[in-house]
């Protein structure tokens, strides 16, 4: 009888996520209570002008770039492999709580080629009763991509 093993490489904790990717492509998927999906280019395009300003206050005007589909570098072209292309989801509910109705909102994302899952992303999520602004959406969704991305552009 014979075994083979196959050998796997271990991750090096000090290798920072950043160090595999250079620009950022940014896709934002609307699911709203009814299950509609929408594709949402004004929600990318004002997530992707607040996170491109904090890609630069980290390090420096230029250094990367941050775009919105369908504007992102495509499969054919040169730095595709490089590029993290993002899609970002706003997940929409209204739920009852102790016989008051209350809207909620799961802010999160994964990368396509697999640097960020569900898995190891914490969504960030709005719970009120009132309607939830696109503006606090935005804002989520920006907070997610800081804490996931944007950090570890910080800890290179």
């Amino acid at each position: 009888m014979q075994f083979g093993f196959v050998a796997t490489p271990t991750a090096n904790g000090a290798q920072s996520l950043s160090a595999f990717f250079g620009p950022i492509c940014i896709q934002i998927i609307d699911l709203s209570e009814d299950l509609t999906l929408n594709t949402r280019g004004d929600l990318a395009q004002r997530v992707a002008s607040a996170v491109q300003i904090k890609v630069e206050a980290t390090e420096g005007n230029g250094k990367r770039k941050v775009s919105t589909w369908p504007e992102c570098i495509e499969v054919d072209q040169p730095g595709f492999d490089r590029q993290l292309s993002l899609t970002l989801s706003v997940k929409r509910q209204k739920i009852m709580l102790e016989g008051r109705p209350f809207n909620v909102i799961v802010a999160g994302g994964v990368s396509r080629d697999g640097l960020i899952q569900d898995r190891d992303a914490q969504p960030v999520l709005i719970v009120q009763q009132q309607s939830v602004s696109e503006d606090s959406i935005v804002d989520a969704l920006v907070e997610f991509v800081d804490r996931k991305v944007v950090a570890s552009l910080r800890r290179r």
